[in-house]
This record gives C-alpha cells, sequence and structure tokens, in this order.
C-alpha cells in the first residue's frame, strides 16, 4: 500500500515522499479525515460586512458577540444577532486592505471591544442593555495580561501611538490614567520593528506582537509594573489577524512564513519547505484580511485567505491553510466563501426540527448523539458571504488527496492495472474515484488521465503506461478517513 503522505507543497513533485495536493481534509498522524462543509445557522446575516466574533463564558453559559463596520451584536437563544451598539453606532472601516476589525475580550463580567476607529467600549453582561464607551482611548487590540486590561496601537486625544502598549488598572478596567496608586501605565516599544500587530494575554506573561518582532510583557509589580524583553527580532506578525492561541502555544504568519511560539520563549517555523512558498504564491491580496481560529477538537489552526480563483468582492476569502499542531502535519480547504473565521459556540440542536438547518440526517457528519452538537461547544465558525454567522458542521466536503510520485516497478517503465482506494466511507452516496498522473522523466511534462469510478469490489481498473506514477484520489460524500491506496504494477510489456 501507499500511503497518504504530508502536504509538502513546497517541494518537487518526484521523490517528494510526501503529496504536493491535499484538499478538503484534516490531516492525522496517518492519512486523512473529513472536513465538514460550513453550514450557516443565523438565520439573518449582520447589517454590514462581519469583522469580529468572540465567545464569553459565565456560569449561565457561553455568549455569542459579533461586529460589522457600524455595530456591535450579541447573539439570542435563537441564534439571532441583537444589536447592542451604543446609540450613534460606529465608524470602523472595511475598506479593503484597511478594515478595522473589532478585537474582544473578556474581564469579569464585563465583554470589551475596540475597533481602532472608536473609544474603547465595554458592555457588562447581565446588567447593561447596550454597549457603551469604556474609556475615551482609541485602540486596535486587545488582551488580558494578568490583571490588566491591555490595549495596542492606541489614539489618545487625536494622537496617533503605533507601537504603545497602554494598561489599565489592578482589577479595574475604568481606570486608565498612569499611577502607581492603581498600576494603569503605558509602554512605547520604540524601535524600527514597525506597528504593534496583535497582542496574546495570559495569567503569567502576555506576548506583544510587532510587524518585525516580538515582545514578552512580565509583571514586576511598581514601579515598573510591567518589563518588556524581546525574544524574537526580525520575525513578527505579518497579518494582524493570523495570530491564533491555544495553551502555551501562538500560531502566526510572520514575513516568511508560518512559526509557532511556545512557552512565551521558544520559536519554531512551522511551514519552511512545506507550505510557506505554495501560501505566498497563492494569496492574491490583502493580507489584512487573513484570519485564523483554533478548532481544538481536531487539534487544528486553520488560516482563511483570499487565494487563486477567488471571485467577488475583496472581503471573501475562499481558501483554508490547516495546520493540525499534534501532528506537525498540513492540508489545505477550498470551496468555503467566508468573510473570516474564528473559535465559537453555539446553541444546542437538542431537536430533530433544529437539525434540519444541517440538511439531511443522512448527510450528517457524525452521529446524533455527537457532542460537536451539544450547546457551548467550541469550534470553527465564522460568517459566510451572506454576512451569516455558521460552524463547521455539515456533510463532508469533496476531499482530493494525491499520492507521492512513484516508480511502478523499480527503474523501468510500468503498466498500472488496478488500484484500491483505501477509504473508510460512511454512505452508499459517498464516490471515490482514482485519477491517474504519470511522465516518463522528470523533463517531461505531466500527463493526467481520466478518474475511474472505484466499483462494488472496491477496484479501479487502470490501464496507464509510465514510468513515473501518481495517483489522483478525489471521495464526494460523508468519510471517515483516507489511509492509502494499494495497486498492482507490471513491467511495461509483460501480461
Amino acid at each position: 500500500m501507499i500511503e497518504f503522505g504530508q502536504l509538502l507543497a513546497d517541494l518537487p513533485t518526484l521523490k517528494n515522499g510526501g503529496a504536493t495536493k491535499v484538499d478538503n481534509v484534516i490531516p492525522l498522524a496517518k492519512g486523512y479525515k473529513s472536513i465538514p462543509g460550513f453550514t450557516a445557522l443565523s438565520g439573518t446575516g449582520l447589517t454590514g460586512t462581519p469583522v469580529g466574533l468572540f465567545t464569553s463564558f459565565s456560569a449561565s453559559g457561553t455568549t455569542n458577540y459579533a461586529g460589522d463596520d457600524g455595530k456591535l451584536y450579541q447573539m439570542d437563544n435563537s441564534l439571532v444577532f441583537q444589536d447592542k451598539s451604543k446609540a450613534g453606532g460606529y465608524n470602523g472601516s472595511t475598506t479593503a486592505g484597511s478594515r478595522d476589525f473589532w478585537s474582544f475580550t473578556q474581564f469579569g463580567a464585563n465583554i470589551i471591544a475596540t475597533n481602532g476607529a472608536d473609544n474603547i467600549q465595554k458592555f457588562e453582561e447581565g446588567t447593561d442593555t447596550a454597549f457603551s464607551d469604556r474609556v475615551s482611548i482609541k485602540a486596535k487590540y486587545l488582551a488580558i495580561i494578568r490583571d490588566f486590561v491591555f490595549a495596542g496601537y492606541t489614539t489618545e486625544s487625536s494622537v496617533v501611538y503605533n507601537q504603545r502598549v497602554k494598561w489599565s488598572g489592578l482589577n479595574d478596567s475604568s481606570t486608565w490614567t498612569p499611577s502607581q496608586a492603581t498600576q494603569s501605565g503605558f509602554q512605547d516599544i520604540v524601535g524600527t520593528h514597525g506597528s504593534v500587530q496583535a497582542m496574546v494575554g495570559g495569567e503569567s506573561f502576555g506576548i506583544i506582537f510587532m510587524e518585525r518582532a516580538i515582545y514578552r510583557a512580565d509583571y514586576v509589580g511598581t514601579p515598573l509594573i510591567f518589563t518588556f524583553n524581546k525574544i524574537a527580532d526580525n520575525i513578527g506578525a505579518f497579518a494582524p489577524r493570523s495570530v491564533a492561541s491555544f495553551g502555551n502555544q501562538i500560531f502566526f504568519l510572520a514575513q516568511d512564513g508560518f512559526y509557532k511560539l511556545t512557552g512565551g520563549q521558544q520559536l519554531t517555523p512551522i511551514g519552511n519547505g512545506k507550505v510557506d512558498e505554495f501560501f505566498f504564491n497563492d494569496i492574491t491580496s490583502n493580507l489584512e484580511g487573513v484570519t485564523s481560529a483554533i478548532d481544538p477538537n481536531n487539534s487544528i489552526v486553520v488560516w482563511s485567505y483570499r487565494g487563486d480563483g477567488a471571485t467577488g468582492t475583496d472581503f471573501i476569502n475562499n481558501k483554508l491553510l490547516i495546520y493540525n499542531y499534534s501532528t506537525d502535519r498540513w492540508s489545505t480547504g477550498s470551496g468555503q466563501d467566508l468573510t473570516f473565521i474564528q473559535s465559537a459556540s453555539q446553541e444546542a440542536f437538542n431537536t430533530l426540527e433544529s437539525l434540519d438547518v444541517l440538511g439531511t440526517l443522512d448527510g450528517l457528519p457524525r452521529s446524533l448523539d455527537s457532542f460537536f452538537y451539544d450547546e457551548g461547544v467550541i469550534g470553527l465558525a465564522g460568517f459566510n458571504s451572506e454576512k451569516k454567522f455558521g460552524k463547521f458542521l455539515g456533510a463532508s466536503l469533496s476531499a482530493t488527496v494525491d499520492t507521492t510520485e512513484f516508480e511502478g516497478v523499480d527503474g523501468r517503465r510500468s503498466t498500472l492495472i488496478n488500484a484500491i482506494p483505501i477509504v473508510d466511507a460512511n454512505g452508499e452516496d459517498t464516490t471515490i474515484t482514482v485519477t491517474p498522473i504519470h511522465r516518463p522523466s522528470q523533463a517531461n511534462a505531466i500527463s493526467t488521465g481520466t478518474a475511474i469510478t472505484q466499483n462494488a469490489s472496491g477496484n479501479c481498473h487502470l490501464r496507464t503506461t509510465d514510468r513515473y506514477h501518481r495517483l489522483r484520489i478525489k471521495v464526494d460524500g460523508n468519510f471517515t478517513n483516507m489511509l492509502g491506496v494499494d495497486i498492482e504494477a507490471r513491467p511495461e510489456g509483460k501480461r
């Protein structure tokens, strides 16, 4: 059997050791499993272009918040986003290349939100009926570090401080005037490393991403309050919304590719020689529109971006790049037009009627008793081109995985006469095809044959003669996993 290798899109096809095409699947330690398609859950979309999504946690459960260029919303129990904007709404821009995303964080019962264009907002759950100004400061980014609310890339009294991080008083999100008594303060991280791009909070320390540097913020108490130490130079966040974190790991896109930061100090390239070159060649525009999310159920971080073949408005992303941080393997996703992605919760699908939005029962990728349909489950979510909130809960996407290029018989031409895809499918409606791809030498052009559908006995009968072969397996319909393909080959001229 030829096992499906990891995605190595940056390496040559011949003797790749992995695969150059792995689409619409989640990488496993061996093989791949299906990706459920995006399903819109909210009946109506937001008014403007969605540019923010956040899930809060409380004793009563989870609540989703969202933002567009003019409003802030809270999701009700019917999965409808209700307008909770302050009077007059907001001025955030969604101009391509400069759109202001909403950044959210939670500080106790308070939801704090900022978009860089309006004053920092707050909404106290269980008390407030609308957002209101928390402080007369504008900022692009928010984080909670220890017991402080941090704001990054601030505007104060109409003056822009693109290299400033500012923090509230100790356990007090309403106090922002620097003071030894309250421990509120600020730090300008001056240098040639560009602007603040993102912040990741934590109970022990925080991480500040600049364009070309990374700093660690540690609490030391008065008089300094915080110290800021550079942990990486010439490496920073190339796309502000590419930064995603889970546990002690932070994943992000730098100018030269994808990285992982572990424990606030260990920096590791994760895309080099695998997908970095592929990504930069595929992305067509709008680094500001690259967004990221963690799916802890599948141990993956996913980046959404606008790649080759995109149509329509510049706000629509059509590609996914998927990294399994437990196996260090990659895959891609396509055919899902989304404005952006984020991790979020959902209300429970606890009746057959409520499941109607996900399609037919036969088309569900998981059993009805799966915890994925429970209330409050955090998973991959986002907004589609119709500005509707949804999650990846639908039927399996059409998956395509290539084998590595191989010789059917070592050192000579051979004829592939049969292929048996090792795919665990879940229904009679699942169709599996094998397409032969071949060439006589590295110097020759690649030829692509006709897709052969797997018959009832599991065989795909081929008649392809050449020296170098590759097989493209495509699965339409629900399936559990794809492991590889069994082949039967004979030296050319033998029967």
